[in-house]
């Protein structure tokens, strides 16, 4: 399909489990164009007794490929000490994936965290609104509830150095995360994800209203094979409700440059 701009960061992607993932990834992230991922694991990695979310599979690709592969270690709150955000850091993962805490992200107990990411420059990218199901979340306590955009409010508050990422936009509760966002200069969200003809009338519905371009970003979370398909879609779409050239720029890639600290 050839390269849209200049410079294209995915800001939300998993490692599969899939057969030759890392083929996949380079071989797909090459033909729609897409310079750098963000990566995390799945939560299909994490199994009882949920305590491992399997950081390694990230930290071998981010160091086998650092120029295209941007480690984001999971740290699900309350699950996890906090000193893994210092182990993170330690071996130069540079920002953290957080989803399923055990209480809402704005509980006192997982100031903590942010506390230790903001010292450390590491963006943290949340999952936000209702999370898929996985195969042990049964006996997790998931709810979605604990990630609704609004309990990021008080953390962008309390520190405002800290990155803060609100995957999804929030699906289904996009308002929310529009306003909580636009308040915040230390907030953005990413488009990733499913519903996307539903994001895209949010999008046009709020623009210019509740909503500025500059706190989008393009991700995927999903499979390699999804690339080239859906870097189409959002530029089309996002065209298509006037969205200019200028700002499309912004969402592929320059403001995700600037969150990173990536020169451009």
């Amino acid at each position: 399909m050839g390269k849209l701009y200049k410079l294209v960061i995915d800001i939300h992607n998993h490692v599969f489990r899939q057969p030759k993932f890392e083929e996949r990834l380079l071989k797909y992230m090459d033909e729609a164009g897409v310079d750098i991922v963000c990566l995390s694991p799945s939560l299909e990695f994490f199994e009882p007794p949920f305590k491992d979310p399997n950081n390694k599979v990230v930290e071998e690709l981010m160091k086998k490929y650092p120029d295209r592969i941007i480690g984001f270690g999971a740290v699900y709150p309350g699950r996890m000490p906090y000193d893994l955000i210092d182990e993170l850091h330690a071996k130069e993962f540079r920002g953290i994936k957080m989803t399923i805490p055990t209480k809402p992200y704005d509980h006192d107990d997982f100031m903590k965290y942010y506390e230790k990411a903001e010292d450390y420059g590491m963006p943290i990218l949340f999952h936000t609104g209702v999370v898929a199901r996985f195969k042990y979340d049964h006996l997790a306590n998931v709810s979605s509830d604990r990630m609704r955009p609004a309990h990021l409010d008080r953390i962008a508050r309390t520190f405002p150095k800290l990155k803060i990422i609100a995957a999804h936009m929030g699906d289904p509760w996009y308002l929310e995360a529009y306003m909580t966002a636009q308040k915040h200069p230390n907030m953005w969200m990413d488009v990733s994800g499913l519903a996307r003809v539903t994001k895209v009338i949010a999008i046009k519905t709020y623009l210019g209203i509740r909503l500025t371009p500059d706190k989008l970003l393009f991700g995927l979370d999903e499979p390699p094979e999804e690339y080239p398909r859906l870097v189409w879609f959002w530029d089309t779409a996002l065209r298509e409700i006037g969205i200019s050239e200028e700002d499309r720029r912004k969402i592929f890639g320059e403001t995700a440059a600037k969150i990173l600290g990536i020169k451009f």
